[in-house]
Formats: structure tokens, sequence, C-alpha cells
């Protein structure tokens, strides 16, 4: 009796450890076949390239709810992580300790965002980057860049969230497991609207197979990371997030201010004329955001 109960605490370290491996699989294939997904509509796209008329479709009423999740995500989810991320950094004496310090850095980002894309605008010659149409042999328009950077930056986050739910230790039956599982939901959904935004904006196919796979594949990695040094460290270490550094606020505000730019410039304009059925749409998908993140808040306060 002494001996099994021993091995114990063995078999659940077993069990937990097989279990976020599993959920993280599952999580990436479901986030890669979401990113996909929209390749469907690619092509009816490119032949249109026109705007969003007043009549509801199913795809643009799909892009007026992704436009709604990229606004909450570039202002209610990210903005915020830049702000706290640099407390941390002015508390450790790293940055001067201004109250504004990150929405400063938050715009000198989006500043930064503005000036890259009107360089992109002027290498491509001159009313080229404004064009509506598309022929067969053109690029793709710059706002694909700008999707992709915020790709990146995207990417670049959800490594911290994997890195985080694989360096805590948790039973069955802990509030961390449906933390993780909400989260998992709002990965799905930012997939689905970036492939959208992907789809919309003419970049090529390849482009959203390697997107997607870039985003699915970072947060299994990071629950990879999490989980080694979780065994290899003692156990203080293993249960502490390693430190932001200032590249870290940095790449946490070039990507808000790139998915705010996109929202701004790209995806609300593009429905400003529309009709009232899309402006639900948005708000619909800005508040389904908003009640991930109120479940996601309840169960970490649980």
């Amino acid at each position: 009796m002494d001996h099994s109960v021993a091995m114990n605490p063995v078999s659940t370290t077993a069990h937990i450890t097989a279990a976020k491996a599993s959920i993280s699989l599952l999580l990436c294939l479901c986030s890669f076949a979401t990113g996909l997904s929209p390749i469907k509509f690619a092509h009816t796209w490119r032949a249109s390239r026109v705007r969003i008329s007043r009549k509801p479709t199913v795809a643009s009423l799909l892009l007026c709810f992704g436009g709604g999740v990229l606004m909450f995500t570039a202002l209610v989810r990210m903005q915020p992580d830049v702000r706290r991320t640099v407390r941390i950094l002015q508390a450790d004496g790293r940055l001067p300790g201004s109250d504004h310090l990150g929405d400063l850095i938050f715009c000198a980002a989006l500043f930064a965002v503005f000036i890259v894309d009107e360089y992109v605008n002027l290498s491509r010659g001159p009313g080229r980057g404004t064009s509506t149409a598309a022929t067969p042999d053109s690029q793709p328009p710059p706002k694909s860049f700008r999707v992709l950077f915020a790709v990146v930056a995207l990417s670049f986050q959800e490594a911290f969230v994997g890195l985080s739910f694989g360096l805590e230790t948790a039973g069955p039956d802990d509030a961390l497991w449906y933390t993780y599982a909400t989260a998992s939901g709002t990965k799905l959904i930012i997939a689905f609207c970036l492939g959208m935004e992907l789809a919309w904006s003419g970049a090529r196919n390849s482009a959203i197979v390697v997107c997607s796979a870039v985003f699915a594949t970072v947060t299994p990695v990071g629950v990879a990371i999490g989980m080694a040094l979780s065994q290899c460290c003692d156990n203080n270490a293993a249960n502490k997030l390693p430190s932001p550094g200032i590249l870290h606020a940095t790449s946490q505000a070039l990507g808000a201010a790139s998915l705010a730019f996109v929202v701004f410039l790209e995806v609300l304009p593009r429905h400003k004329h529309a009709g009232f059925t899309h402006l639900i749409s948005t708000i619909v998908g800005f508040h389904v955001m908003l009640l991930l993140q109120f479940a996601t808040n309840y169960q970490q306060s649980a």
C-alpha cells in the first residue's frame, strides 16, 4: 500500500504531462485547420477585388465579425499587455518611471508602422498601392504585409501563453485547465479572422498556409519549452515565467500597433458603407472576445 501511494505523485505528474502534450497537439491541428478554412473564399475575393456591398452575405458578415475580433485583440488584449510589461521593467529599473510610457511606446510603434507602410506604398510605385482592382500578374496589396506582421506579433504572444501553461503544475480539476481551454477558444477565433484578412488582402495560398502553421505551432512549442524547464529546473524557477525584457515590450507594442493599423485603416473603412447588419456583426465579434476575456479572468480568480 505504501509503495503504491508513493508512486501516485509520479503517476499523476506523468498523466498531467501527457494531457498537456495531447491538448497542445490538438490545439495546434485545430488552429491550423481553422486558419486555412478561409482559403475557399480567396479565389472569389481575388477575382472580384470589390468592396463589401450593403447586401449581407456570409463572407461579408464573417469579415465584419473578424474586424470586431481584431479590434478587441489590439486594444483590450495586446495594448494592456504592453502597459503591464513596461510597469515590470520600470519596477526593475530598466526603463524610466513615466506614468504613460507604455502608451508612448505604443504610439511610437504605431508611427513606425505608418512609416513602414508608406515606404512599402512608395516602393510599389505611384498608384499601385491604392488600386482596388487587381490584375492577374499584380503583386498582393501592401495590406497583406501588415497582416503578416500582425501574425508574427500575435505568434510571439501566443508562445508566452504556451510557456506559462507548460511551466504551471496543476491537477486535473485545477482552474488552470479551464483557463487554458478559454484561451484556446480565443486562439481559434483569432486564427480564423487572420486567415480571412490574409485571404481578402490577396495573399497567396502558400503565405496563408505558412502563417497559419506558424501561428498554430508556437503555442505547443511554448508548452514544450515550459514543461522542459519545469523538469530540469528547481521548483522556484519552474513556476516563474522569465522576466520580460525591453525587446519583449517593443515586440508587444509593434504587434498591437500593426493590428490596430489594420483594423482602423483597412477593416473598419472597408465596412463603413456596408450597412447596419454588418455593423452588428462587428459588434458581435467584439463582444464574443469580451465574453471569453471575462471567462478567462473568472477562472484565473477562482
